[in-house]
């Protein structure tokens, strides 16, 4: 396989798009999508019958949901209804695969430090005494 298709930008950015797609939609992050679409439109059908601030508060009020509103509602509590039936998605009744704290065990307490013997033993009389001269040496013309 061809090593610069593989590490090319193209790839990396789509393996990351998909994944946080598929994250969002676990999370149902797809009925937030729908929900802030529905928002928008409201918004706009409502600005251009009143002011601003009343369209905003219109949509956001709860009293005046549109048919997209209704509908999302309904899918959600759809979704949950059909959640609630299946077993295997009821996180109560999960067992807890990777670590039960009530089972966990802490590793001891480290002993008291002991003394330590120093690493440099104490100073020695022949490290503290200047190192020997060297001998003068006898120049050329001496000779």
């Amino acid at each position: 396989m061809n090593h610069r298709l593989v590490n090319s930008q193209f790839f990396t950015t789509a393996g990351t798009a998909a994944c946080l797609l598929a994250v969002l939609a676990m999370l149902g992050g797809h009925w937030m999508a729908l929900q802030s679409i529905a928002w928008v439109q409201m918004i706009v059908q409502y600005a251009r019958e009143d002011s601003l601030d009343s369209a905003l508060a219109k949509t956001f009020d709860g009293e005046h949901p549109c048919e997209m509103c209704l509908a999302i509602q309904q899918g959600r509590q759809q979704e949950q209804q059909q959640n609630k039936k299946q077993a295997w998605l009821r996180t109560s009744e999960m067992p807890d695969l990777l670590c039960d704290p009530r089972q966990t065990l802490l590793p001891p307490r480290p002993p008291a430090p002991a003394l330590a013997v120093p690493f440099v033993p104490g100073w020695h009389a022949d490290f503290i005494d200047s190192p020997p001269k060297p001998p003068p040496r006898q120049s050329a013309a001496a000779s």
